[in-house]
């Protein structure tokens, strides 16, 4: 099966958009794997270091189907940094590994079993409660990050304090010494809502916008 054929520079993008979170060496060596779920024709690439799970979707092109596997993000990656933008792959499941073509250049990936990846489970109901713009979000985020506290033991300092209410959303960091404040106005009312943003997941939406 194809599971996808697209440019090294469309697939090198998806990639990176999920794995700034996945470290090389890890102890559930599967962390280090992108878990590659297609259903028809839709491809959904997520990957988790057990405290934040990045999921991206896109249409890769391949065969029309299901298939879901997974592996190393980082292997996968470098390999294809290796290839020019506008070269052509495609990825093959083969049994229990997958096949990288590129050009003249074939590539044998071990996977591993996507039963074992750890999801985080969604809670019943999730969905959006409000939206703000790409740059307003980034623009808000940079005006308080640098304020987080930086493993203080008081874990609540490390992260960014997001409080919905009415029309107006605002972003709170601190870390004992130093306060920064940052808000902006949304579209439509929104009842009261509060959560911390760790500073990981701060710094990864940072990179990602």
């Amino acid at each position: 099966m194809i599971v996808l054929k697209t440019t090294q520079e469309k697939i090198l993008s998806v990639l990176q958009s999920v794995s700034g979170i996945v470290e090389r060496r890890h102890t559930l060596p599967i962390l280090a794997n992108v878990l590659i779920r297609k259903t028809d024709g839709e491809l959904q690439f997520t990957t988790s270091d057990l405290e934040i799970q990045i999921r991206t979707e896109a249409e890769l092109g391949g065969d029309k189907g299901n298939f879901t596997t997974t592996i190393g993000a980082r292997k996968l990656i470098d390999i294809l940094r290796t290839m020019p933008a506008d070269q052509t792959v495609a990825l093959e499941s083969s049994q229990n590994k997958v096949i990288l073509k590129g050009g003249k250049s074939k590539f044998t990936l071990q996977t591993l079993p996507a039963e074992d990846f750890p999801l985080v489970q969604e809670a019943p109901g999730f969905g959006p409660l409000f939206s703000v713009p790409q740059k307003t979000l980034k623009d808000l985020l940079g005006q308080v990050a640098f304020a987080m506290a930086v493993h203080d033991i008081r874990y609540y300092l490390n992260g960014i304090l997001f409080v919905a209410e009415g029309k107006q959303l605002s972003l709170v960091a601190t870390d004992g010494h130093r306060l920064a404040f940052a808000s902006v106005t949304l579209e439509a009312e929104v009842p009261r809502q509060e959560v911390i943003l760790p500073r990981k997941t701060v710094i990864e939406l940072q990179r990602l916008l």
